[in-house]
Parts: structure tokens; sequence; C-alpha cells
């Protein structure tokens, strides 16, 4: 029996945990900034459809289950905690402000996904130092909760939103157990198509 696994030798590397991240998201003028109010933060996820299940209703012996060809990205939830100094709320609502003009609550979806931006979750180490990185394209938020309020509780009042992104960017940091980082480099990308051409490609398939 070995004893040289993860959890029975001395270890050389540490795996990730929840509390060690960063999210960097635009400001209500638009600007990426550091939202060190982020308390958490779902990564993002990937719903692969599953075509052929409905064969069996139609008493096919042999249903041919398979993938998809276009995969879904689901929304995900983050949780803020209201520094009130910083005014978390009043940049939202100077965000939706700009998406709407002097018509809220009508909004201009072009707008809303240009204010917004990208939303930058950051895995960071013991030392504070990148891990990895997703970055949300063209994000926007689809639900945004102001939290509530309560004379019997002293919790701090949190601003649930849900975001919604047409794709995503992973970047993986290359580094070594004790060392600073020393690469950069992109394992993936998946980017909307930016041209007719690119649509056809995905033949109609793309959300």
């Amino acid at each position: 029996m070995t004893t040289s696994g993860f959890w029975t030798a001395a270890p050389t590397v540490d795996p990730a945990r929840q509390f060690r991240f960063r999210i960097t998201m635009n400001d209500a003028l638009g600007n990426p900034t550091f939202a060190w109010w982020a308390k958490t933060c779902d990564r993002p996820k990937i719903n692969i459809p599953v075509l052929g299940k409905d064969e069996y209703y139609l008493n096919s012996p042999l249903p041919d289950v398979h993938p998809g060809e276009i995969a879904d990205f689901q929304p995900i939830t983050m949780t803020l905690i209201d520094p009130m100094s910083d005014g978390i709320t009043k940049s939202i609502m100077t965000q939706l402000n700009f998406a709407s003009g002097e018509y809220f609550p009508r909004i201009d979806g072009t707008k809303l996904k240009e204010i917004f931006g990208e939303v930058t979750i950051t895995q960071i180490d013991s030392k504070g130092l990148e891990l990895e990185r997703f970055v949300l394209k063209d994000a926007f938020p689809s639900s945004i909760d102001f939290g509530s309020l309560d004379y019997s509780s002293d919790e701090f009042v949190s601003i649930t939103m849900t975001w919604e992104y047409i794709a995503f960017e992973y970047m993986n940091i290359g580094k070594t157990a004790g060392d600073a980082i020393t690469s950069t480099k992109p394992l993936s990308k998946r980017d909307a198509p930016t041209s007719m051409t690119e649509a056809k490609k995905l033949d109609g398939g793309f959300s």
C-alpha cells in the first residue's frame, strides 16, 4: 500500500479553498474594480444537452442518446454585502439608469451589457497569488435582490445578483509550489461569433 498519496504524504500542493477568491466587476463608470464586498460567488456552470431521451417514450428499444452540439452556459449567483460608504447599491442603480436613460424600467440590452461588461472570478492561493481566472463575457444581471431588513438581526445587508453571460474565458496561471507566478497561458476560450459566417458554422445553435 502506497503512502505517497496526497492525504498521507507531506503536501506539496494546496487544494483550492472556497474562501480564497477575488471578484472584479465594473463600477458605475464602467471601470473594472476589485469588489472586496463580494461575499459568495458561483463559478461558471456548463450544461451539455442530451438528445434522444424522448425516444424512450416512443417505444424505441435502443434509444440513440447522445450529447447535443452546443453547450449552454448557466447563470451564476453572486452575494454582496453593502459597504454603504462605497455605495454598491448606488453603483448598481447608476448602471441601470445608464442602460435605460429616462425611461426606467425600460432597459436597452446593448447598453446593459456595455456598462456591466466583464466579470472576473479569480482563484488565489494562501499567499494571495493568482491560480486561475474565469472571465464572464458580455455579462449582465438578470436578477438583483437588494436584500431585506430585520430589527431582530445584526447581520450584514446582502445584495444577491444573478448573472447571465454569452461565454467565458478560462486562464490557468502556471506556478510551482512556493514560487511566484511564472507564466500566464489561456488554456481555452469560447467567444460569441462575430460575423454571420462564424454563426453559420454553429448551424444556428448558438445561445
